[in-house]
């Protein structure tokens, strides 16, 4: 019950707030753009439903707070509905309302206002990646990997060591391409180019299909590769309760050997001591240049692996060293690291919904309001950083989502703009309203799948 409560007190203001935002951006690239081409905007309501606070502005435009905050919308001058999908050609205008009226634009200043609004989310999150990337640095992990024993990557043939160039002809650039490619590509097979010393290789990796679930509750579907970042066995910091702590161990020691066994990297300690809970192990470590050796009980630990079986490991419960470089960049090279990022994430995105069209990924993953609520609790756990992170996922999403060649969405105005530029004449009326029609279904059907989809994790946090 908890959570529950916890859901609706501490996640559900965050959620308002960073909603809020990103609609008052969204909107607004609509209202800017269309501004710029003299229409005039009668109304600028972030959410749906009665007004709570409005004024007018000296231009006529009612800017207004309304009690629904999912969404908001602009008004044109001659639209019939808030979304601008649809103008009254009959209504009394003069002269003058029709040339700010958004119906009798020209067509390219109408495509310009429909995408302003999406344009405005994708340029908040550059602009918000740009600063910080320009005042604390691009994070960046070496893509030198560590292999596991007897996974998908060892298999086919990769070693502890091997810096991984492309994977499926992407460049991978750090460790979090790969990771991105593990969410991405499932179960599927992936080619993969790396190098060992001075040679490069080409291997084919078959991931294997895991899904788990965090602490949140969340259920993550990727592709394990059975490779980790390479870390150097440096004690970073200790979970409470830590038997590598009570038996001595301090931040900084570099472990050297377990029970006579070289500790090549941080990952391999799991090896190690995997099937040694609650039994004693030697560790040789490295302190300030001296070695000592001292003994360690790992404690049982319960988890699943991605075959669904619940086995117990042994855990020291230690944490590594940070191993995140951060690159620096000048104002110029921080707006490229910027919009680099955003275009990865558009690309994910779009692979990922398409996974879903194709049911090669589970509907499940489709989240609504509550899912999205959580999401911004769990990031105000993790402060200011966290809370920047998720404004710039969501920001991105809300972009990107707003262009799918959707009916009621803005993509499905550009496309409908797209066909009268080369056909030289507007869809037909009729063909206008089934393709909204068609479009509402649509939205109202992911809608519901994305409630029904919050409804069960409602549901299983309730049984928490």
């Amino acid at each position: 019950m908890h959570n529950i409560v916890s859901l609706f007190t501490t996640y559900l203001p965050y959620f308002v707030l960073v909603l809020t935002l990103l609609v008052f951006v969204h909107e607004f690239g609509h209202y800017w753009v269309g501004r710029r081409f003299g229409i005039h905007a009668e109304v600028f309501s972030i959410g749906f439903g009665p007004e709570l606070l409005g004024w007018t502005d000296r231009n006529g435009t009612r800017w207004k707070i309304s009690a629904i905050p999912l969404g908001g919308y602009v008004k044109f001058l001659g639209d019939t509905d808030p979304a601008s999908a649809t103008h009254d050609g009959q209504a009394t205008l003069s002269a003058d309302q029709r040339r700010k009226a958004f119906f009798t634009q020209p067509l390219y200043a109408r495509a310009a206002v429909v995408l302003g609004g999406p344009a405005a989310n994708l340029v908040f999150a550059i602009l918000l990646l740009t600063g910080v990337f320009y005042a604390a640095g691009e994070p960046y992990s070496p893509a030198i990997v560590a292999v596991q024993e007897d996974g998908p990557a060892a298999k086919a043939g990769l070693k502890t060591g091997d810096d991984i160039l492309r994977v499926n002809g992407k460049r991978v650039d750090r460790f979090e391409d790969i990771q991105d490619a593990q969410f991405l590509y499932l179960a599927r097979p992936m080619s993969v180019e790396y190098r060992r010393g001075a040679k490069q290789y080409t291997t084919e990796i078959t991931p294997q299909y895991c899904e788990r679930t965090d602490k949140y509750n969340n259920t993550m579907r990727y592709g394990e590769l059975g490779m980790d970042q390479m870390i150097r066995p440096v004690v970073g910091g200790f979970v409470a309760n830590s038997p590598a702590e009570a038996a001595g161990l301090k931040v900084g020691d570099v472990l050297i050997d377990i029970d006579g066994q070289p500790v090549d990297h941080f990952t391999h300690i799991p090896e190690l001591i995997g099937d040694r809970a609650g039994q004693p192990v030697s560790i040789t470590y490295d302190r300030g240049g001296h070695r000592h050796t001292t003994t360690v009980v790992p404690e049982a630990d319960k988890v699943t692996d991605c075959t669904g079986k619940t086995k117990t490991i042994g855990r020291l419960r230690i944490r590594p060293a940070g191993v995140t470089e951060f690159r620096q960049h000048d104002i110029l090279g921080a707006m490229v690291a910027g919009t680099r990022h955003v275009w990865s994430m558009t690309q994910m995105f779009y692979t990922s919904m398409a996974q879903i069209v194709t049911a090669a990924r589970p509907v499940d993953e489709l989240g609504g309001p509550i899912r999205i609520a959580k999401a911004a609790g769990e990031a105000s756990y993790g402060g200011w950083v966290g809370i920047l992170q998720l404004v710039i996922a969501l920001s991105v999403v809300l972009g990107v989502f707003n262009l799918l060649p959707v009916p009621m969405l803005d993509g499905g105005h550009l496309a409908m703009y797209l066909y009268e530029a080369v056909r030289g004449r507007p869809l037909g009326v009729k063909a206008q309203e089934l393709g909204l029609r068609i479009g509402f279904a649509l939205v109202i059907g992911m809608a519901l799948v994305a409630t029904f989809n919050d409804i069960k994790l409602i549901l299983r946090q309730f049984s928490l």
